[in-house]
């Protein structure tokens, strides 16, 4: 997910908030997707 978003670690070197906000929503996303298949389904 994170290579999908274009994440890297020159991105973290240069622009650091980006680089968070990006990694908050791979984040959101992994866990909308745990939640969906183990506790809802």
């Amino acid at each position: 997910m994170k290579a999908g978003a274009g994440i890297t670690e020159e991105l973290k070197a240069k622009e650091q908030m980006k680089w968070a906000g990006l990694m908050n929503n791979v984040r959101s996303a992994a866990e909308e997707i745990v939640l969906n298949e183990l506790v809802y389904c």
